[in-house]
């Protein structure tokens, strides 16, 4: 550097030249790091933005209304379908396993009046808002909804309905949609038997099973998404069935048979044989009797404590023709005779090891 002479003589220094080829100006470091901020901010304000519009993107996909409404739409397309066990997969009954018979596919399958339609309105907090179709009747209902453990939502306990089945004697088993569905046991003496299980909305045929001298005229139940008009409660009436009838039929005959056979010669010994509509309510000696059954008596079984009781419906035509002694012991006079008897069926039918048996009254 050169040192020049000033006007009062005392030396001065000669500004540097600028610095040729730089790109900031020599001696200004405070700017240069002023801009490499800027731009550093700036990039972070683009990452964050990107990052936030990430999130927004994504995260819809995991929020808990969109599990509940993808979990009610599997459920209501399951019962369309009438895939019960699609529908108890995303769904809690709240009962243990040995109560979900009805929901079961080979019990659903076969109901009648399932829901045919549904649209969801809304799903937020812990329902689901949806308008559902069954059997031409369309109507706004709300699924409660629960999550599991594993942090999934389904249909709640609260949504299912329950089918209350009673037969008017203890059964082995109840049929739901023609499938054996064993009833409780209800210990010794009880007077029915009862069956209380949840079931997906349908229309249900009720029988009983397990008793081939027991049937009972077919009911339906209905569990309705409208629960006012659903009927869910039945009582079915133990009847006796076609094997019993008949086979009670014949245990008639073949006593009938018995007692034509030999007939008894008093009252008392007609009535002791059990042969009481087949005594000759004659005091002289009679022989040759032959009974002529012109019309079978009708009758009913009526369930008893533990038997079936025989209640004689229309009385039958008979006619017993037989020679009576009109004389003496010593001296005989045998004399034709026709009387019109009126016979009735009685007894009861007792079950003794698997088997029908025919007791006198």
């Amino acid at each position: 550097m050169e040192i020049l002479p000033s006007a009062n003589n005392q030396p001065s220094l000669t500004p540097p030249l600028p610095h040729q080829g730089g790109t900031f100006p020599e001696g200004k470091p405070g700017r240069k790091r002023n801009m490499i901020i800027a731009i550093a901010a700036g990039a972070a304000v683009v990452l964050t933005a990107a990052i936030l519009a990430l999130v927004l993107l994504v995260l819809p996909l995991f929020s808990p209304d969109r599990d509940m409404g993808t979990t009610a739409k599997t459920y209501f397309q399951a019962l369309i379908d009438g895939d019960g066990e699609k529908a108890l997969s995303v769904s809690d009954p709240g009962v243990p396993e040995n109560e979900k018979a009805l929901l079961q596919n080979n019990v659903y399958k076969s109901a009648g009046q399932r829901i045919d339609g549904y649209r969801i309105l809304e799903a937020r907090s812990d329902f689901v808002t949806a308008e559902v179709t069954q059997n031409g009747r369309k109507q706004e209902i709300i699924l409660r909804m629960t999550k599991s453990r594993e942090g999934e939502w389904k249909v709640g306990p609260k949504n299912f309905q329950k089918i209350r089945l009673s037969s008017s004697r203890p059964v082995e088993s109840f049929t739901v949609n023609g499938v054996d569905v064993a009833a409780p046991d209800t210990g010794t003496g009880a007077r029915d038997s009862q069956l209380l299980m949840p079931a997906f909305p349908g229309e249900y045929t009720l029988g009983i099973s397990g008793d081939k001298y027991a049937t009972a005229e077919e009911q339906k139940a209905l569990i309705s998404i409208d629960r006012v008009i659903s009927k869910s409660t039945e009582s079915l009436k133990v009847i006796p069935s076609q094997l019993l009838l008949d086979e009670t039929r014949a245990l008639l005959a073949n006593k009938r048979s018995e007692c034509t056979a030999s007939t008894p010669g008093t009252a008392s010994e007609a009535t002791r044989r059990g042969c009481s509509g087949f005594a000759l309510y004659e005091y002289r000696p009679t022989r040759n009797v032959k009974w002529t059954i012109e019309k079978e008596p009708t009758f009913t079984l009526l369930r008893g404590e533990d038997s079936w009781i025989i209640q004689s419906d229309e009385s039958g035509k008979a006619s017993v023709s037989y020679e009576v002694n009109s004389g003496r012991d010593d001296a005989p006079q045998w004399e034709p005779k026709v009387e019109l008897v009126v016979p009735r069926a009685s007894g009861e039918i007792h079950i003794v090891d698997g088997k029908a048996t025919l007791k006198d009254r």
